[in-house]
This record gives structure tokens, C-alpha cells and sequence, in this order.
């Protein structure tokens, strides 16, 4: 809660006792100001009248600003303050510019909270962009499980953590289908070489080289069947 303080000087002329109420710049103009209780006592002074008045629109807006807890408790303090004036103690209207400055200072703390928010969500986000597009990337290679089960935990996500554990599955998963498409390709290029070795006595090609790569393997394979075509046909 809000506390305030009761000024020495509670009573006097007009003039010398009005407390000094001005809207801070700061103060937003709300989309839906609050209800701010109005001082109620058979005796009420005008120049407290006057200075609900002027400090009602600005505490209407600064509470309308305010979300949850903070604005729970802002207006609790500007309840309680109402129902000090409304007990006879006139003087605590002296208190509203501080409660004014309390309620100001409460919004900028929630806006600097908010805009922290936005910075995370966005970081979020950028994270559970980049990894989409690697899932997706990695597509052909994970099963179509995988890539529903890695999808659904990537949206269920709600920090980074979580969104590196599906980043570093992805990889996983990746890396392994690499490793099993390298493996079937070594089998490849084994299978390749020996039928090359095996028909290079009937036709005079010359042995395979086993410093030579796959790509020279398959490219000399196609040759050998090109030319086996040419003397097969009449």
C-alpha cells in the first residue's frame, strides 16, 4: 500500500492552505479511466472539494493504466485516502499530489516491465523461427513422427530452453541420418567398384583405382554401360 504522510499546516485560509495539484507529463490520458470515490462528510470544506476536483481526472488515469496487482493496490490506497478525508481528517487532501507521484511512478515501472516483456517475446519468437526453419530444412531426413512430435514441442514451447532441446533433437536427428546416408553410400560405391573390377577382364577396362572417389565411380560405370549398349545392339 501507498503511504502517506499528513503535512504540518492542516488548516487555513483558502489561499495559503489549497494543496498544489498539477498532472505530471507523464501521466497517460487512459482509454478507460478509473472511478475515483469522491470525499463524503456533512462538513466538507470546498477547497477540499476543489482539490478532489483536480486530482480526481489524474488519478481516474494513472489507476486506468494500470493492470493487476498494481492497479489493485493503487486503488486501494486511493480509497483509503478518500475514506481518511470522509472521517473528518481534511488535511490528508494535502497528500494527493503524493499519491499522484506514487501512481505515476507505479505506471512507468509497468511499462518498463511491459517493454522488457515484448523484448523477451520477440527473442522467443526469433528463437522459434530459426529452429522452424531448420525442422523444416531437415524434413526429408527425420520420419514423419519425429517431425509432427518436434513441430508440436516447438509450438508447446515457453522459454529458450526448451526451444534449444528441440533445436539440439533436430540435429541429432540430422546427424544421424547423415551418417546412415553415408554408410549406404559407401555400400554404393563398394557394389559400384565391384562390378566394375568383375566386367573389366571380358572387356579390357582397366582395374578401379580405390584412391578414386564415388563420383569418378559412377561416372566411369556409366561409360562401361554406354559402351556395353553400343556392342549389344546390332
Amino acid at each position: 500500500m501507498i503511504q502517506t504522510k499528513a503535512r504540518p499546516r492542516s488548516r487555513g485560509p483558502v489561499g495559503a492552505a489549497f494543496p498544489v495539484i498539477v498532472r505530471p507529463s507523464g501521466v497517460p490520458r487512459a482509454s478507460a479511466p478509473a472511478d475515483i470515490p469522491e470525499p463524503e462528510h456533512h462538513h466538507l470544506p470546498a477547497w477540499v472539494r476543489r482539490a478532489h476536483a483536480k486530482a480526481g481526472p489524474i488519478l481516474a488515469d494513472l489507476a486506468g493504466s494500470l493492470e493487476g496487482d498494481a492497479r489493485t493496490e493503487f486503488l486501494r490506497s486511493v480509497s483509503d485516502l478518500t475514506a481518511r478525508i470522509s472521517s473528518g481528517k481534511f488535511s490528508q487532501a494535502f497528500q494527493y499530489p503524493q499519491l499522484i507521484e506514487a501512481g505515476l511512478a507505479m505506471v512507468q515501472e509497468q511499462h518498463k516491465e511491459q517493454e522488457e516483456a515484448q523484448r523477451a517475446r520477440r527473442a522467443l519468437d526469433n528463437a522459434r523461427r530459426s529452429v522452424g526453419d531448420l525442422l523444416r530444412d531437415a524434413g526429408p531426413r527425420l520420419t514423419p513422427e519425429a517431425s509432427a512430435r518436434l513441430n508440436r514441442a516447438l509450438r508447446s514451447a515457453t522459454d529458450e530452453s526448451e526451444i534449444d532441446a528441440v533445436a539440439s533433437e533436430v540435429r541429432g536427428g540430422v546427424d544421424s541420418a547423415k551418417v546412415v546416408e553415408e554408410r549406404r553410400r559407401d555400400r554404393e560405391i563398394t557394389r559400384t567398384r565391384s562390378r566394375i573390377e568383375r566386367s573389366s577382364p571380358k572387356n579390357g577396362a582397366p582395374a578401379a583405382d580405390p584412391t578414386e572417389t564415388w563420383q569418378d565411380v559412377l561416372r566411369r560405370l556409366q561409360e562401361q554401360m554406354v559402351e556395353e549398349e553400343q556392342a549389344a545392339s546390332p
